[in-house]
């Protein structure tokens, strides 16, 4: 009991007010059901609580529950009965399209980890290539995408390699193409193809220093053969420096890019990787040779695992290895002549 003070009236006793639970004033999103959502765009759909409820695969009366839980969230009947089932009130209608906007991004949010469709995606997807691997893949693979994806785009970037760990785990790039001694472990990778070098040259130059057909590059070089070295592939310097060829090199080239007129114009030879060489050799008249102890390496395709579950991810991966994955379907064969000339 609470006694006052004499000539004083009593005060009235403290309660605790209760959560306005059916206040539209205090509704928030976090309140609210979405099934709710989904009830009314069916009865809105329908003009009918019955075929609702079939639509939704429940009962009527759980359908008539929801409307009667919409209509004090909203303080409005949302629906009147008429002959021949309900038909929406104004603020229905006025809610109608809001309801279906964030039903549709809401089915896009949960859609969006699984759906790729290659024909009508326009997605650009980034690859960083080596000089080697741009000449060899990109040709293949953009008649791919012409087949299969015509809106996708391939966006090549370069990044310097010591900077590619950063850019794959980013995401900046989607994959990178060539052989990358220092990727880090925490990527995966799959091999494209296997590679090795050989020996290039034109034809005239074959036949200036008088190689026979079966000459095989073993440290004997022809004192009057001279060469181009392409820096930016090191297992070709490498080999040069082993065969003890760097006195006879006359030029260094950054790329691949001026190796053709080199071919077309000069009296030179090149120690290159084999696709590459056979490549220039389908253009005019060359000559390859075999290296000794050129040995081989991998061409591979590198990317952050955390993008193993993306669907554009697994499609561009797919596709890939299809093109050309070793023992799946040969490399290059779509833009290649026919058949490499004979070595001279």
């Amino acid at each position: 009991m609470t006694h006052s003070a004499p000539g004083r009236p009593a005060a009235p006793a403290r309660t605790e007010s209760a959560p306005h639970d059916n206040d539209p004033s205090e509704l928030r999103v976090q309140d609210l059901d979405l099934n709710l959502l989904k009830t009314f765009r069916a009865v809105y759909e329908e003009r009918h609580v019955g075929r609702a409820a079939l639509r939704l695969g429940v009962t009527q009366p759980s359908v008539s529950y929801a409307l009667g839980r919409l209509r004090l969230m909203f303080r409005d009947a949302l629906f009147v009965r008429t002959g021949t089932g309900v038909e929406p009130t104004p603020r229905a209608q006025r809610l109608a399209l809001s309801v279906d906007k964030a039903l549709a991004i809401l089915q896009d949010v949960l859609d969006e980890g699984s759906r790729f469709t290659p024909d009508s995606t326009q997605r650009v997807f980034r690859l960083h290539m080596s000089d080697f691997a741009a000449s060899a893949f990109l040709p293949t693979l953009l008649a791919a995408f012409d087949r299969r994806a015509p809106g996708a785009v391939i966006e090549t970037l370069h990044v310097d390699e010591c900077q590619l760990n950063v850019a794959l785990e980013s995401g900046r790039i989607d994959f990178a193409l060539g052989h990358f001694a220092d990727a880090s472990s925490h990527f995966q990778r799959t091999a494209l193809l296997h590679e090795r070098c050989v020996l290039l040259m034109p034809r005239r130059t074959a036949q200036r220093v008088a190689l026979p057909d079966d000459y095989v590059l073993d440290g004997d070089a022809p004192d009057t053969l001279r060469f181009v070295a392409v820096t930016s592939h090191p297992q070709s310097m490498q080999l040069l420096e082993r065969h003890g060829l760097m006195p006879r090199v006359r030029a260094a080239l950054p790329d691949f890019m001026v190796v053709p007129a080199l071919l077309q114009d000069g009296d030179y030879a090149l120690i290159l990787p084999e696709t590459i060489a056979i490549t220039f050799a389908a253009r005019q008249p060359c000559a390859l040779y075999e290296i000794a102890g050129a040995g081989e390496w991998a061409v591979n395709a590198y990317w952050h695992r955390r993008f193993d579950a993306d669907p554009g991810h697994r499609w561009l991966r797919a596709l890939l290895l299809e093109l050309f994955n070793i023992g799946e379907l040969a490399p290059f064969d779509a833009w290649l002549a026919p058949q490499p000339p004979a070595c001279a």
